[in-house]
């Protein structure tokens, strides 16, 4: 009889064991998974909505409706579990009639390249490849490689300040499609 309930005995202890050693190794694995999932999740949930970012103040833009060229500074950029202020996004040329402010992308939109404003001839020119568009944003050259106009962003003054929804578009397609 005492071997029998040596057996059992083990049998017991051993079955234990396992047991306790699976739940322990489970128990990490499991606690880890919402933080593995969180960057999913954050993505997931504010899908597409860009934000706001100032520019400048509304005083500072020539009120004939030149363009003024500012950079872009988004307030708090989060990739995955960091968070970085102040980020310098990219840049764009505001024009001002009263209050009304439109806001043009530095990038070409076809392939990328910075956009200058050649005041001289009062007109923005791609120098990469001799795109030329008017203040309004349209093409004015000639067979042009832009396949659409200057790229345009949403903006509002609030309390004498200048806010942009700054985006970057795809580049060499007829379609103003919003990169991410």
């Amino acid at each position: 009889m005492d071997e029998e309930e040596d057996t059992s005995r083990r049998k017991f202890i051993r079955v234990a064991t396992i047991g306790a050693s699976a739940a322990c190794g489970l128990f990490p694995i499991a606690a880890g998974i919402p933080s593995l999932l969180d960057p999913v999740k954050k993505s997931s949930d504010g899908g597409g909505k860009v934000a706001w970012s100032k520019v400048a103040p509304i005083a500072s833009l020539p009120e004939d409706g030149s363009p003024a060229k500012f950079e872009v500074i988004q307030e708090k950029v989060v990739d995955a579990w960091t968070t970085y202020k102040d980020v310098p996004v990219g840049a764009v040329y505001l024009t001002r009639k009263g209050d009304e402010v439109v806001a043009f992308n530095l990038k070409c939109p076809h392939l990328g390249c910075a956009i200058d404003f050649r005041k001289q001839s009062n007109d923005y020119f791609c120098p990469c490849h001799n795109s030329s568009f008017a203040l309004d944003g349209s093409v004015t050259t000639e067979n042009s490689p832009s396949p659409r106009p200057m790229d345009t962003m949403e903006t509002k003054v609030e309390k004498g300040d200048v806010w942009i929804r700054f985006q970057q578009f795809r580049p060499n397609i007829p379609e103003k499609i919003p990169l991410s």
